[in-house]
Order: structure tokens, then C-alpha cells, then sequence
């Protein structure tokens, strides 16, 4: 039961960590007045941030839930 408990906080806590990163990263870039990257690349960065955003904590709470599974 410890194991879900500390995997879905870690999950928590690592996506509020990377979703405000990731916000201010895709303000910075693909924002309304950004003139950082060239039009047609708005889109795929997006897709990228977004999946990096949630591939980071899933990946952490995997590795926890793991590693406490080992255990």
C-alpha cells in the first residue's frame, strides 16, 4: 500500500515541478508574442513539452513504485 501511496506523490509532485517548467519554457517559445522560433515549429514543440511534461513523472513514479516493489 506504501508503494502506491509514494508512486502517485511522486508522480504528483515531479508533474508540478514539470508542468510549471514546461509552462514557462512553452510561454518562452511557442508564446503569443514570441518571435524565438519560426511559425511552423509552434506546433511540433508543443507536442514535444507536452510530452516530455508527462513522460518525466511517469517515468519517476515507475521507477518508485519499483524499486518499493523490490523491497
Amino acid at each position: 500500500m506504501i508503494k502506491w501511496i509514494l508512486s502517485v506523490l511522486s508522480f504528483l509532485i515531479s508533474l508540478a515541478f514539470t508542468g510549471t517548467i514546461g509552462f514557462y519554457l512553452a510561454i518562452y517559445l511557442i508564446g503569443p508574442h514570441s518571435d524565438i522560433l519560426p511559425e511552423f515549429l509552434h506546433i511540433p514543440v508543443g507536442f514535444i513539452l507536452l510530452s516530455i511534461i508527462i513522460l518525466i513523472p511517469l517515468l519517476l513514479a515507475r521507477k518508485v513504485l519499483v524499486f518499493y516493489k523490490s523491497k
